[in-house]
C-alpha cells in the first residue's frame, strides 16, 4: 500500500473496531448487519490483496489477531445464550455441548478454532425457534459465521462461498474505492439514527471515520 492507502486502511480498521465494540447496539437491525458483513469482507480482501502486492506487509498478521478476538467475542456470546437456555430447561447435555470460553478460542491452535465454534453455531441454528426470548437471531449466527470465514481465510484455509460475491474485484485500488463508497453511501447514513439515541457510540464512530495524516 502507498501512504494514502495506509491512512484509509487505518480508518477502515478503526471503524470496524468501533462497530465490533458496540455490536449489541446495532445487530438487531438487519440492514446494518448486512452492511457490516460487507465491510468485514472488504477489509479481508484488502488484506489479502496487499499481501500479494507487498510481500513485506505485516497487515495480515495484525488483522488475523483482530479477527480472532472478534470471532471469540461473538462465539462466546452465542455460547452463553445457549448455556442460559439449557439452564432454564434443565438440559445438561446441551449445556456441555455448547460450553465455550474466551480462553478456549484464544489459546487453542488456529486450525482448531473452527472445530470449537462450528458445533455451537449449528446447535444454535437447530434451536433457533426456541430462543426468541433469549434474543438469539439468525443475523447473529450469520455474523459469527462471517468472522469464522474471515479467520479461516487469514490462516490460509480455503475461502468459502460467501467470498464469491467479491471474486470479480481483483485490484487493491478498486477494493478501497468500494469500501469508501460503502462507508459514505450506506454506513454513514445508517449511523445517523444513533446521533441522539446513543451519542457515545455515534461519537466514537465519527472519530474512527476520520482519516489521520
Amino acid at each position: 500500500m502507498n501512504q494514502d492507502q495506509n491512512k484509509h486502511m487505518r480508518m477502515y480498521l478503526a471503524t470496524q473496531t468501533v462497530l465490533d465494540n458496540y455490536t449489541m447496539r446495532w445487530n438487531t437491525i438487519p440492514v446494518m448487519v448486512t452492511v457490516k458483513n460487507e465491510l468485514d469482507e472488504l477489509i479481508q480482501r484488502i488484506e489479502q490483496k496487499n499481501e500479494e502486492t507487498d510481500a513485506a506487509s505485516l497487515g495480515t498478521t495484525a488483522q488475523k489477531e483482530t479477527t480472532r478476538q472478534t470471532l471469540t467475542e461473538k462465539a462466546v456470546t452465542v455460547s452463553g445464550i445457549l448455556q442460559a437456555f439449557a439452564a432454564f430447561n434443565d438440559d445438561l447435555p446441551l449445556a456441555e455441548k455448547v460450553k465455550l470460553t474466551k480462553s478456549d478460542l484464544l489459546t487453542c491452535r488456529e486450525t482448531d478454532v473452527e472445530s470449537l465454534v462450528r458445533p455451537v453455531i449449528d446447535l444454535a441454528r437447530k434451536r433457533l425457534g426456541d430462543l426468541a426470548d433469549f434474543m438469539l437471531t439468525e443475523d447473529m449466527l450469520v455474523e459469527t459465521e462471517t468472522s469464522l470465514d474471515s479467520f479461516k481465510a487469514l490462516i490460509g484455509q480455503p475461502r468459502t462461498i460467501r467470498n464469491q460475491a467479491f471474486a470479480a474485484i481483483n485490484m487493491l485500488e478498486e477494493l478501497m474505492d468500494q469500501t469508501d463508497a460503502l462507508l459514505k453511501q450506506k454506513l454513514d447514513k445508517l449511523m445517523i439514527r444513533f446521533e441522539f439515541s446513543d451519542s457515545v457510540f455515534f461519537e466514537e464512530y465519527t472519530r474512527a471515520r476520520v482519516i489521520v495524516d
